[in-house]
């Protein structure tokens, strides 16, 4: 019953070609983003999950000066 429904609406082909399209568009520039990062960010990014605290320390002493 839906099928005929949506079917029977004008310019539905529509949705499909731009939901590709936007998918399409934010994949590409998420590869793109990916692929610029330098290399000095990624190895500081992986090592966040293994930080002892050490820059949260930092950053408590630089704002109680």
């Amino acid at each position: 019953m839906e099928e005929k429904i949506i079917c029977s609406m004008n310019g539905v082909g529509l949705y499909g070609v731009i939901s590709i399209s936007l998918f399409f568009i934010f994949f590409t520039g998420m590869l793109v983003w990916a692929f610029l990062q330098k290399k000095s960010y990624l190895n500081k990014m992986s090592a966040l999950p293994l930080d002892s605290g050490e820059c949260a320390d930092k950053a408590k002493e630089t704002s109680q000066r």
